[in-house]
């Protein structure tokens, strides 16, 4: 699809020149959909080759579309595509093989948008029809759909009570979904992870009180491997089920049980791959209320570590856990108040954590915050009040640097990429932010 058959609009926007040039973008691209009073970014993608895919939902009078965007590795936009029919909500964006990329999401209506890659042409779209499923958004940076080695695409749903895997060839025709039920409890299913074997690993919670956190691995056949439970003080999950898989096919779960303080203490567990649960660690000091926090947005680093950014305080917090052992590595704060969104961790080890705060007296309007961390651990270099950024909602991390994906004050997608090889220890800030 053309770019002026959408007649969408770009502005390419000359990296900022400021106090601190050291850690400027490189390059800034803002884009809107033609007639959306706003376009809100969803996902980021990285191919291989550098190429970045973006989900967005396009807002107008007469409804919401969701859509993805490419841009190559330099930030040139390529292609555009917005799905013509049905509501939009934070879909996810998820790269396939043989030069294919996925939109997913539908809530109620869960449907699978497959696109070539290369030039953002249709290929074929199916739904789940064969049950009323829902689907939990992704804007906790969770998976939607997983890909399995032969090529069939698996979708993470629930229908109330069970875990429902609607599954799909790779040419879109439907195969019979897996299904797992949780007895008395309402579940809801949070992420997938395809397993090399072709089976996968769904986790998520029971709502019920006391439902806990569950996981469930289904081989390739669909047969259910095993099941694991984790209730934490009290059993009630406060937020959702991440989820990662080493190479030896063991799972890494984080999530935030409610404690008996009321609040959320986070906790990560880690399950071998027949079921057995090798760990176990209450991260947050659950004994007084200041000391609990809750985790988010977690991913595994190049050398097997498990970064989980926590909350509060009210800054940009990375921990880090040793995933053979679940011992703490380290726990750092940065001096940038903010709700992390998302993280990432580049080659070289380092991570970046980006997200947003409110302004003071701003009347709920917020600005965006990033902060970077070493391999070690230790803070390295911190921004927050980026021109004309709300809020940030996705990072990568390549060698090329970090691209980082984030809305404008006015509504629109802003992409930006920064290096993540500068040198440490300089304490950036913008618009005359200092640390409290």
């Amino acid at each position: 699809m053309s770019i002026r058959s959408h007649g969408l609009w770009l502005a390419c926007l000359a990296a900022p020149v400021g106090a601190h040039p050291a850690w400027e973008p490189a390059w800034t691209i803002s884009w809107a959909a033609q007639d959306a009073f706003a376009t809100f970014p969803g996902l980021l993608r990285r191919a291989d080759d550098g190429a970045l895919f973006i989900s967005f939902k396009a807002a107008r009078s007469s409804g919401a579309r969701a859509g993805v965007l490419r841009l190559d590795n330099d930030g040139t936009l390529d292609w555009v595509h917005e799905r013509a029919d049905g509501s939009a909500d934070f879909d996810d964006v998820v790269l396939l093989a043989d030069h294919r990329v996925a939109l997913v999401g539908g809530l109620t209506a869960p449907f699978v948008h497959t696109l070539d890659a290369d030039d953002g042409g249709l290929l074929w779209e199916s739904a789940a029809t064969d049950a009323v499923l829902w689907i939990e958004p992704s804007f906790f940076q969770t998976r939607q759909l997983a890909q399995t080695p032969t090529g069939d695409l698996l979708m993470r749903a629930d229908d109330g009570t069970d875990f429902v895997v609607p599954r799909f060839d790779a040419s879109g025709q439907a195969l019979p979904a897996w299904r797992w039920t949780a007895a008395d409890q309402v579940a809801t299913a949070d992420s997938i992870v395809a397993l090399p074997d072709g089976g996968a690993i769904v986790a998520g919670r029971g709502d019920n009180i006391g439902g806990g956190y569950r996981t469930v691995r289904f081989g390739a056949d669909g047969h259910v491997v095993y099941t694991d439970t984790e209730l934490g003080e009290i059993g009630n999950p406060l937020g959702a089920a991440w989820l990662a898989t080493t190479p030896d096919g063991a799972a890494l779960l984080v999530g935030s049980p409610e404690t008996h303080l009321a609040t959320p203490g986070v906790m990560a567990w880690k399950i071998g791959a027949d079921g057995t649960r090798l760990w176990t660690r209450v991260l947050s000091d659950q004994s007084q209320l200041p000391a609990t926090f809750a985790g988010w947005a977690p991913v595994l680093a190049p050398n097997g570590a498990l970064h989980i950014a926590v909350y509060p305080p009210e800054v940009l917090r990375l921990l880090r856990v040793d995933t053979a052992t679940g011992a703490t590595l380290s726990d750092v704060a940065s001096a940038v108040p903010g709700l992390t969104m998302a993280q990432a961790v580049a080659p070289n080890g380092r991570s970046l954590l980006v997200g947003y705060a409110f302004i003071p007296g701003g009347g709920g309007r917020t600005y965006a915050a990033m902060a970077e961390f070493d391999a070690g651990g230790a803070l390295c270099r911190q921004r927050t009040r980026l021109p004309d950024l709300g809020s940030l909602s996705a990072v990568v991390g390549a060698a090329e640097g970090w691209t980082i994906l984030g809305t404008s004050d006015t509504g629109s997608v802003v992409v930006q990429r920064y290096d993540a090889d500068g040198p440490c220890g300089e304490n950036l800030f913008a618009d005359d932010f200092e640390p409290r």
